[in-house]
C-alpha cells in the first residue's frame, strides 16, 4: 500500500504530534511499571488515544494456528480479525505491519497466574497492571488468575478480585479456589459458574493449615464440579507429609532455602497426583493438574491418559528449564528467589517434562507467576517455611518456550501455538474467540521473529520484582509486536498500555472435556449387575416371639436336660419358598448351631421341602423351637423332627395345608399377614 505524497506528509505530521509527548519505555523499561499501585498513572508508554489504529494490516507473514500454517495477510478492524488470506487490499488510514520472514501467531494465554495475591503474610509484588504489562511485552495477551476466597467465601473473594483487576490492561479470566466445604460453598459454586463466568475450581492438597483441603472435601468438590460442568484443578502435593518433612528439616538444623526442596520431594507430588487422579476417576469427572514439576507426577498423568481418563497436565516454564542447584547458592537472595511449590526439581526432571510436552502427555505451558521481591523473600531468612513461595514467568514464557522447545527441534511452530495458546482456549471453552487467527476471533496477535535474539534481566523486565529467576538467559526467537484487542501494545521494545483497558472474559461451562461423560456414566451403571434381587427374610412378630426366649443350647447341656424321645439331629422343613437357595437356608438354620448337611427338594413332589442335619441334637431342638412358624418370603415354615415312617410316605398337600393352618392358629398369624 502506498500513500499519496500529500497524505503521506499529513499522516507523518499527525503521527509525530501524537508520539512526541509520549514517554519512552525503552529509556527506562522498569521505571514506569514499578510505580506504586493506585498512583493514578494513566498509561505505560503512551496515552490510549494514540496506542494504535483500529485498523491494522499485517502483511507477508507466516500465519500459524495450532492446526496449520500458511503465508497470508491478516486484516484487523475494531478489535476483531476480519480476514486471513494472501494479498489483502485495503484503503488508506490503515496501519500496516510488515511481517515478512516472521511468524504471525495468536497471542499467548497463560492458564496459571497469581496477581495481587495475599499469601504467607504479604502480597505478590505484581498487581494486575504491572503483571499484565509484563505479559504483553512477552507476547501473552490473556491470562487466567486464581481467585482466593475471603475466609472461605466465594462471592466475597470474587468481589475482592473484581476490585484488584480494575487496572487491568489486557483480557483476563478467573479460576476459583475452594478452601472449605459447606452448603453455602456448594451454592456459591453454581453462582460462579452460571453468573460470573468461572468454569474451573482449584483444590490445594498442600499448605496445611491455610489453603489445604482434605480428601472428603475434595470428593465433595469433584462431585459438584461434575454436576456444574466445571473443571476441577489440583495443586498436587501431600500436605500432611510436607508438614512432617518441614519439621524433619528444622530438627536437622536445615533452615535455608534448600530445606524447602528437601522437605517436599518428588514422591509427595507423585502420591498426591495419583490420589487426585484416582478420586477423579471414582467420580468420573475431568481433572487438571497444575504446575507438574516432577517425573513422579508426570508418570501418573501418563498412566491415567493411557487408560482413557480425562486428565490435563500443566508444566510451568520454571519446571521445564531450571533445576534446583540454585537453592544451594550461599547467597540467600539468589537462593530464595527460586523457592516455589512444588519445588524446582533436580537435573533430569525438566528434560523429561519437555519430552512429555512434545509427545502430548502434558498439554499446555503455564507460569505460576507469583512474584515476591527480595525484601519479601527475606521474611524467611532464618526459616525456609516463611519464604513466600513463587517465581516470575509471565513476560518470559513465550520466549523461553520457543527457544527451548522449537529452537531445539522438539516441537513445530504449530505445536508452539497449541501449547501456549490454543489448548488453553479449548480447555477453558473460549476457542475460537481466543487462541486462533481466524475471521471473527479477537485480534490478540503476536509477530515473532525467529532470527531475533533476546537477553533476560531484572533491570529491563517489566515486572515490579527486583529479581528474575531467568537472569542472564539468552535465546533466539523474540516477540517483536504484540496486538491486544486490536491495539498495538508492544512494538520496537516499547510498551503502549493503558490501565483499565483490559476486559474480563467469561468462560462457559461444559467444555469439550465433558463430552462423553454421560455415556460413560451410563456404561458404568449397566456394568454393575446390581442390585441383586434376593429372597426377603423377615421374622414375623408373634405372640411366641414376644415370650421370653428358651434356654440356650449351652444351658440345656449344663443342666443335662432330658430331651423328648422324638428329638433328633435331622429336621424336616416344609412350606419353603420354591426358589430358596442353600446359602439362604444356611443363613436361617446356621444361627442355631453347626450344620452337617442341607438337602433341598427339587422335583415336583419335594419342592418347598428340605432336610437339615445338625451336628448336635441340642442345636436341632433349638432350631425347631425357634423356627416353627418363621416367616420366609411370606411363607410360614413347618419344622419337624425327622421320623422315617412318616417321611417316607408321599407328600400330602391337603394334610400339609391343614398343618399350616394349625400352626397359624397356634402362633397367632393368619393369611392376612402375608
Amino acid at each position: 500500500m502506498a500513500l499519496r505524497p500529500m497524505e503521506d506528509a499529513i499522516f507523518f505530521f499527525i503521527s509525530l504530534l501524537l508520539l512526541l509527548p509520549s514517554p519512552s519505555v525503552s529509556d527506562s523499561a522498569t521505571q514506569f511499571c514499578s510505580a506504586e499501585r493506585g498512583s493514578g498513572v494513566e498509561s505505560c508508554g503512551i496515552p490510549s488515544y494514540s496506542s494504535s489504529s483500529t485498523r491494522i494490516l499485517i502483511k507477508g507473514g507466516t500465519v500459524v494456528n495450532a492446526h496449520h500454517q500458511q503465508l497470508a495477510d491478516v486484516y484487523v478492524e475494531d478489535g476483531i480479525i476480519v480476514a486471513v488470506q494472501p494479498n489483502i487490499k485495503v484503503g488508506d488510514e490503515v496501519t500496516v505491519l510488515d511481517a515478512t520472514g516472521k511468524f504471525v501467531m495468536p497471542g499467548g494465554i497463560d492458564p496459571h497466574t497469581h496477581l495481587a495475591m495475599e499469601f504467607m503474610g504479604t502480597e505478590t509484588i505484581d498487581d494486575f497492571f504491572s503483571g499484565q504489562a509484563a505479559a504483553l511485552a512477552g507476547g501473552t495477551t490473556m491470562h487466567i488468575d486464581f481467585v482466593i476466597p475471603v475466609n472461605g467465601n466465594l462471592v466475597a473473594g470474587f468481589e475482592a478480585y473484581e476490585n484488584k483487576s480494575r487496572n487491568a490492561c489486557m483480557d483476563y479470566g478467573f479460576h476459583m479456589a475452594i478452601t472449605k466445604w459447606d452448603e453455602g460453598v456448594s451454592k456459591d459454586m453454581e453462582i460462579m459458574v452460571k453468573e460470573k463466568g468461572i468454569n474451573s475450581f482449584k483444590f490445594f492438597l498442600a499448605y496445611k493449615g491455610s489453603l489445604m483441603v482434605t480428601d472428603d472435601l475434595l470428593l465433595e468438590g469433584l462431585k459438584r464440579c461434575k454436576s456444574l460442568g466445571a473443571l476441577a484443578m489440583v495443586h498436587a502435593e501431600n500436605g500432611d507429609a510436607v508438614f512432617e518433612g518441614q519439621k524433619r528439616m528444622i530438627e536437622l538444623g536445615i533452615t535455608g532455602p534448600e530445606g524447602h526442596a528437601l522437605s517436599r520431594p518428588p514422591v509427595l507430588e507423585g502420591e498426591a497426583t495419583s490420589r487426585a487422579i484416582r478420586l477423579a476417576r471414582f467420580v468420573n469427572t475431568p481433572l487438571y493438574v497444575v504446575h507438574v514439576m516432577s517425573v513422579d507426577a508426570m508418570d501418573e498423568i501418563a498412566k491415567a491418559r493411557k487408560a482413557g481418563q480425562k486428565v490435563i497436565g500443566e508444566p510451568v516454564v520454571s519446571g521445564l528449564i531450571l533445576d534446583d542447584h540454585w537453592l544451594w547458592d550461599p547467597d540467600f537472595k539468589i537462593a530464595s528467589k527460586y523457592v516455589m511449590s512444588p519445588p524446582i526439581r533436580s537435573v533430569g526432571h525438566g528434560k523429561s517434562l519437555q519430552e512429555a510436552l512434545s509427545t502430548g502427555i502434558l498439554q499446555l505451558v503455564g507460569t505460576d507467576h507469583c512474584t515476591f521481591n527480595s525484601t519479601q523473600k527475606a521474611l524467611g531468612l532464618d526459616d525456609f517455611r516463611k519464604i513466600p513461595n513463587g517465581v516470575n514467568g509471565l513476560e518470559e514464557r513465550m520466549h523461553l518456550t520457543w527457544d527451548t522447545m522449537v529452537g531445539s527441534g522438539q516441537i513445530s511452530a504449530t505445536d508452539f501455538v497449541r501449547i501456549t495458546s490454543t489448548e488453553c482456549a479449548k480447555i477453558f471453552n473460549i476457542y475460537p474467540r481466543k487462541g486462533a487467527i481466524l475471521p471473527g476471533s479477537d485480534a490478540d496477535i503476536i509477530i515473532l521473529n525467529p532470527n531475533s535474539s533476546y537477553e533476560i534481566s531484572s533491570k529491563s523486565h517489566h515486572s515490579r520484582s527486583d529479581t528474575n529467576v531467568y537472569e542472564g538467559r539468552r535465546g533466539q526467537g523474540k516477540v517483536e509486536v504484540t496486538i491486544a484487542g486490536g491495539r498495538i501494545v508492544w512494538e520496537n521494545d516499547e510498551l503502549k498500555v493503558v490501565p483499565g483497558s483490559g476486559k474480563y472474559v467469561e468462560m462457559p461451562h461444559f467444555s469439550y472435556l465433558f463430552d462423553g461423560i454421560e455415556k460413560s456414566d451410563a456404561n458404568y451403571l449397566s456394568s454393575l449387575r446390581a442390585p441383586v434381587k434376593r429372597v426377603r427374610i423377615q421374622k414375623t412378630a408373634t405372640r411366641r416371639s414376644r415370650r421370653s426366649r428358651a434356654m440356650t443350647t449351652v444351658s440345656l447341656r449344663k443342666q443335662n436336660t432330658r430331651l423328648p424321645p422324638e428329638v433328633n439331629r435331622v429336621l424336616y422343613v416344609r412350606n419353603l419358598p420354591f426358589n430358596i437357595t442353600s446359602e439362604e437356608m444356611y443363613d436361617i438354620f446356621g444361627k442355631y448351631g453347626a450344620i452337617r448337611q442341607i438337602r433341598i427338594g427339587c422335583n415336583k413332589d419335594t419342592k418347598g421341602t428340605a432336610f437339615v442335619v445338625y451336628e448336635d441334637i441340642y442345636d436341632a431342638k433349638q432350631a425347631v423351637d425357634h423356627l416353627s412358624g418363621f416367616n420366609v418370603a411370606n411363607r410360614y415354615l413347618i419344622v419337624l423332627y425327622y421320623q422315617h415312617a412318616k417321611m417316607s410316605k408321599k407328600f400330602d398337600q391337603k394334610k400339609n395345608e391343614e398343618e399350616v393352618a394349625k400352626l397359624q392358629e397356634k402362633y397367632g398369624v393368619s393369611t392376612k399377614d402375608k
